[in-house]
């Protein structure tokens, strides 16, 4: 029986037992209560210690998480520095938009947007002329549908 349980038939003890009988089964039912209850208050602060660690191991891994991104953001920035605004590799900085020629056709120009309609999955894919009639699959769930041009 749980805490609520062993109160209630307490409850029943006290209101329907004759006076006579009630004392010892009040006690015994009482001292059961009592362990029910402490039972319960050792299994809250189980659960309250575990989710203290959950939540100590989340916050570690967050801080991880952000130290690696400063990282990475300062590496990009580092490596964005290394190059002119306009140098003879064929990289072409103009504010923070970045287009990089390969002949007569850029990257941008060569990637489209789309969006799964069943999972609403953003992603990328490579725009070939003649192939527009053939439909895309979404990387996430599989669903086949339409390109949009």
């Amino acid at each position: 029986m749980n805490s609520k349980e062993h109160v209630a038939y307490l409850r029943g003890l006290v209101d329907f037992m004759p006076k006579e009988e009630r004392e010892t089964k009040i006690y015994s039912a009482i001292v059961e209560a009592l362990n029910a209850f402490a039972a319960d208050l050792e299994e809250q602060s189980k659960r309250i210690e575990q989710q203290r660690e959950d939540y100590e191991t989340l916050e570690e891994d967050l801080n991880d998480l952000q130290d690696s991104l400063f990282d990475l953001q300062e590496e990009l920035e580092s490596d964005s520095d290394d190059y002119d605004d306009e140098s003879d590799n064929g990289f072409d900085f103009e504010g923070d938009d970045v287009d990089i020629d390969i002949g007569s056709a850029s990257i941008a120009e060569s990637y489209i947007s789309a969006a799964c309609p069943a999972c609403s999955y953003s992603f990328y894919y490579k725009h070939e002329d003649g192939k527009d009639k053939e439909n895309l699959v979404c990387p996430r769930c599989g669903e086949e549908f339409g390109r949009v041009i």
